[in-house]
């Protein structure tokens, strides 16, 4: 089997860990919102002589070829070592048009740029040509508007990759994980080397790919940067490989991109965290989008941590694809940022999948947490089970989730449960939910369900017999809501952390005193 063999890569760049492997790079299906396949003429493929920045990798015809485990798109550049020329392509729509053109604006770092990656920015720049931003007239966007995001004006900071300074370093020493095997940095949306600890990662790997949307497709045409995780077939890495996104302020919006690909018989763990300025920081918009794709047997436990500031706007794009048997699990939290949405997108290609994921969204004062997700099963006996869960906490306080699963004619067999459990506090407080389950197969178990209520007086009463106060009774029962979700990420650290940021928007809108109290 032809393998690339990669010589050792100077300090600055982003390739981390070598081991052996095949590398796939994104095409124009990955940037509009269908999953992209391996596709051996696009950009990068097995076998093909490639330059790391200055340096030429080489064929090999052996099997001791190595590449990163953990390594970014940046680490190459196209084949000829010149970077391709941008397409001059005007967008329609004018914060579109504006917000490309800030990427576009510094020629020389758009330089730096490999072909590949140039590539997939100049297929999503041209889908976006005739796009227009969503409005709460579309469906999709009913109970969200996204008018905060359109009100900032784009700006990018002049350098791609922002300087660790005293602010930076404070947030990653506030982030630890001490079970994680490997802590990657991304501040930005680029990876910064410096602050990343991969030291502890098996010597054995591959790389990764894709995903796309209207955002999405954004992130696809102004992404800096990659970070690609690949395990490769019976590898199973000890430990969660912990992904920090720090946005400095640098720059109001920015493009971080995540691929994931797990082999056949492989394992692994992949927390991913946002954490952002502090307290009275200017609005930021972070268009984030990771894939994940596993083969055949593969398991993954993603997580997925969003802790920014009150003033952060924060899009999320996840898709995922399943081979036949794998297993991903998704915990969410999101407590921070203004407004906050993810769009997860999760396909199944093979029978006897297992799929779950738990989502635990806190909404305080003027804040908005959306959820969308989309589960398809296609084949026999696949197994999905979808909690979700919010909280929310202020009058001005608004939680979405629309969740739909298809179980098509051929998923036979398919055990299939989505429930949605939503706290109001107070008055006012609104929780829209939409709970979809389309059922063609005839020989399935499939259950769906919707509560939405404050605390219940029997529970209330039961702490108050035994001599607890109100206000305390309250806050235990509030916390237990969501701690079904929350304890099951495996890290003490991160869910103290999550408790924290609890604590924080409990306390800054006293509904439980005032409850207690009337």
């Amino acid at each position: 089997m032809e393998a690339m063999c990669a010589q050792a890569l100077p300090a600055h760049c982003s390739s981390l860990i070598a081991t052996q492997g095949q590398r796939f790079v994104p095409g124009p299906a990955s940037c509009s919102g269908r999953q992209s396949l391996p596709r051996p003429p696009q950009g990068l493929s097995r076998g093909q002589s490639y330059v790391t920045k200055g340096r030429r990798s080489c064929r090999a015809r052996n099997s001791n070829g190595k590449i990163p485990i953990l390594q970014t798109i940046l680490s190459a550049e196209s084949q000829d070592g010149a970077p391709q020329e941008s397409l001059g392509v005007v967008a329609e729509d004018g914060w579109i048009a504006r917000t490309l053109a800030a990427f576009r604006k510094d020629s020389a770092n758009a330089q730096t740029l490999p072909g590949p990656m140039e590539e997939m920015r100049m297929d999503c720049t041209v889908a976006l040509r005739s796009q227009r931003m969503p409005t709460t007239r579309n469906e999709e966007y009913r109970f969200t508007d996204i008018a905060p995001i359109l009100q900032l004006e784009p700006q990018v900071a002049a350098s791609a990759t922002v300087l660790p300074g005293e602010a930076i370093a404070a947030l990653v020493e506030a982030s630890p994980l001490k079970e994680a095997v490997a802590r990657v940095v991304v501040i930005d949306g680029v990876v910064a080397r410096q602050l990343s600890d991969t030291d502890r990662l098996p010597q054995q790997g591959k790389q990764a790919r894709l995903r796309g949307s209207p955002f999405a497709l954004i992130n696809g045409a102004t992404a800096e940067d990659v970070l690609c995780i690949d395990v490769p077939e019976g590898v199973s890495v000890e430990g969660p490989i912990h992904v920090l996104y720090i946005t400095s302020g640098a720059s109001n919006v920015v493009a971080p991109r995540l691929l994931c690909t797990l082999g056949a018989d492989s394992s692994a763990e992949v927390v991913e965290e946002f954490v952002g300025p502090a307290k009275g920081a200017e609005p930021h918009f972070t268009n984030a989008v990771a894939e994940i794709n596993l083969a055949d047997r593969a398991q993954i436990k993603h997580g997925y941590v969003a802790l920014e500031g009150r003033r952060a706007l924060h899009m999320k794009g996840t898709l995922v694809r399943q081979a036949a048997q794998s297993s991903y699990k998704l915990t969410e939290a999101r407590l921070g940022g203004r407004l906050t949405r993810q769009d997860l997108f999760i396909e199944q290609t093979g029978e006897e999948t297992q799929t779950e994921m738990g989502s635990f969204l806190l909404c305080g004062d003027e804040q908005l947490h959306d959820l969308h997700s989309k589960l398809r099963l296609e084949h026999p006996r696949g197994t999905a089970n979808q909690l979700h869960k919010c909280i929310v906490a202020a009058g001005r306080g608004r939680g979405v989730f629309d969740g739909a699963v298809k179980v098509e004619q051929k998923a036979q067999k398919t055990d299939a449960g989505q429930l949605s459990r939503n706290l109001l506090l107070v008055p006012r407080a609104t929780v829209n939910v939409k709970p979809n389950l389309q059922i063609v197969a005839d020989d399935v178990k499939c259950t769906h369900g919707c509560a939405v209520s404050d605390l219940e007086e029997s529970q209330l009463f039961y702490f108050r017999a035994r001599g607890v106060d109100a206000a305390t009774a309250r806050k235990v029962l509030v916390y237990s809501f969501g701690a079904e979700v929350t304890g099951r990420f495996a890290s003490a650290e991160l869910r103290a952390r999550i408790q924290n940021a609890v604590d924080k928007t409990l306390s800054s809108v006293p509904i439980l005193e005032e409850a207690a109290a009337a």
